[in-house]
């Protein structure tokens, strides 16, 4: 087995985010040493630990105010000075470290990771170890994964996308399902949207400003008044034509239908679409028709653009760790 060439020091109450350093150091090529993982059952944890760091070219310290507390840490940091290995901490939180850290910790590859996203302070955590392994001038080079190896949940624009494309296949699925505004190109342009728009956010950079709280409230308000227009708009005048397929109706029937159907304006009995041959134009007028079918689709469209937003929010933005108690 190929020597671990970074020895990754954490508290197992941040064993989550010391997970993450190791899965996105070992995706750049750089081979790890992180327990429990790499110590042998059966073995002694002292003597494991002792060899991992033997074959460790690179100490990392996830540093928390865990760690600051942890005599196993300190144990550790102490052997790692003792071998000579390089010290990075890598700080998680705004803690001062302990006396008895403090020596040793005084290093100039310090790294803080205090905002989101972490991922990103890995990445240049990546960059450190690249320079302290190869050097400065390294003809060093990620390793990068095949297939859909290179797809990882970390990356804000593949959950975002996949967020997106699992919108649009219940846009899809409700259009195909008589749901969305009949006889209108929105019906097959909503799912794009669910596509498009989580894509445009990520790349665009402005995936904070949709992740805010308060924006995320102002979508939720417009997703949900969006829906009660169209519910209320399809109820109203969304009708039944040959063999039941949908129709929609205006709002101001035409001179003939009044004279026909006066009282009954413009709720005309459904028998008055199979006397007009089910042409909508001949009981209701054009523009009042366009009216409806406008309001139908725009409905839709901000559905469709409201939810998407959100799910850019939700998931393309920075993630909360959480940390174990």
């Amino acid at each position: 087995m190929m020597p671990s060439q970074v020895f990754i020091s954490y508290s197992s109450k941040d064993r989550t985010i010391a997970n993450m350093v190791c899965a996105l150091l070992e995706a750049r090529g750089h081979r790890c040493w992180i327990a429990p993982r790499d110590i042998v059952p059966g073995t002694s944890w002292g003597e494991a630990i002792i060899d991992g760091l033997k074959s460790s070219t690179v100490f990392v310290l996830v540093f928390s105010s865990h760690a600051n507390t942890s005599p196993q840490i300190l144990r550790e940091v102490e052997r790692a000075v003792h071998l000579g290995l390089p010290i990075i901490p890598f700080r998680i939180e705004d803690v001062v470290p302990e006396r008895s850290l403090e020596y040793f910790m005084s290093v100039p590859h310090w790294l803080d990771a205090l905002s989101p996203p972490v991922e990103d302070h890995i990445a240049r955590l990546g960059d450190v170890v690249a320079m302290l392994v190869d050097g400065p001038k390294t003809d060093y080079l990620p390793g990068k994964p095949r297939g859909v190896k290179r797809l990882s949940w970390n990356n804000g624009l593949v959950r975002a996308l996949a967020g997106g494309a699992g919108l649009a296949l219940l846009l899809l699925a409700a259009w195909l399902g008589g749901l969305a505004p009949p006889g209108s190109a929105i019906g097959w342009i909503a799912p794009l949207l669910a596509l498009a728009i989580p894509a445009g956010v990520i790349g665009s950079g402005q995936v904070r400003l949709w992740a805010a709280r308060g924006v995320q409230a102002a979508l939720l308000a417009l997703l949900l008044a969006a829906g009660g227009l169209y519910g209320w708009a399809s109820s109203s005048y969304v009708v039944a034509g040959e063999n039941g397929a949908p129709l929609v109706r205006g709002t101001t029937c035409t001179p003939d239908a009044k004279l026909v159907f006066e009282s009954e304006c413009p709720d005309l009995p459904s028998d008055a679409l199979a006397d007009a041959a089910y042409d909508p134009a001949a009981l209701w007028t054009a523009p009042s028709i366009g009216r409806v079918k406008l309001t139908l689709g725009g409905a839709w469209a901000a559905i469709a653009a409201a939810a998407a937003l959100l799910v850019s929010g939700w998931l393309g933005g920075p993630r909360r760790l959480k940390q174990e108690d």
